[in-house]
């Protein structure tokens, strides 16, 4: 019997945002916005883990590696508003999985 709320590593089918990856792309580019002025030429990427439910709903947000919590508390914020994925899939079953994802704020600055 599979714990549906346990999240696992390597499901058959991974969660995956409604439309994919070019879907979560854009979302992300239009939602996201630089917390302070970044210097010409910075880059800060923020990696969050997260749990993508069974039924889709995104929780357990992680910090994995350190950045400004100004970035990190923006991307959460933004994941946060996210539709509900497509969950990830074993044996038939809809699962939770452990998601991370890269998030790079590029400086606006030419």
């Amino acid at each position: 019997v599979v714990d549906k709320n346990q999240p696992v590593n390597n499901p058959e089918i991974m969660p995956a945002f409604p439309g994919g990856m070019e879907a979560l792309r854009n979302f992300l580019q239009k939602n996201l916005t630089n917390p302070r002025d970044m210097d010409a030429e910075e880059v800060v990427t923020v990696k969050v883990r997260f749990i993508v439910g069974y039924d889709g709903k995104l929780r357990g947000f992680v910090e994995e590696n350190q950045v400004e919590a100004a970035f990190y508390n923006e991307v959460v914020r933004v994941l946060k508003k996210m539709p509900d994925w497509i969950p990830g899939k074993t044996n038939g079953e809809a699962v939770s999985v452990n998601y991370m994802i890269p998030v790079k704020f590029i400086s606006a600055a030419e």
